[in-house]
């Protein structure tokens, strides 16, 4: 997810319709875990936090390259725009994105 701040609002489109999402996409797919919470104990324990780093399971990695692959390639299929989405986008004075016409 990005900030609304770092997007600007174009008339660009991609076809996304041949785009195929896994089956294994599901809300219950990107729900994040809860940690479990430790009774409070005495003692040097209270101190001791050990914290489990949480670490991407080989499934979401191969899901990530299956949709980044079908998305890469409906980018290439619009000439430029590969271009357009590289370039760095910053305003100079007297410049409104409001009024902006991309």
């Amino acid at each position: 997810r990005v900030a609304q701040s770092y997007v600007i609002a174009t008339k660009t489109k991609v076809d996304i319709s041949q785009v195929k999402v896994p089956e294994t996409l599901t809300d219950d797919y990107f729900r994040r875990t809860k940690a479990e919470k430790k009774k409070k104990t005495e003692g040097a324990e209270i101190f001791q936090q050990s914290s489990k780093d949480y670490k991407v399971s080989q499934q979401r990695k191969e899901d990530q390259k299956t949709v980044d692959k079908q998305l890469t390639d409906a980018i290439k299929a619009q000439p430029q725009l590969r271009q357009y989405l590289k370039t760095l986008f910053t305003l100079q004075k007297g410049q409104f994105p409001h009024r902006m016409v991309f």
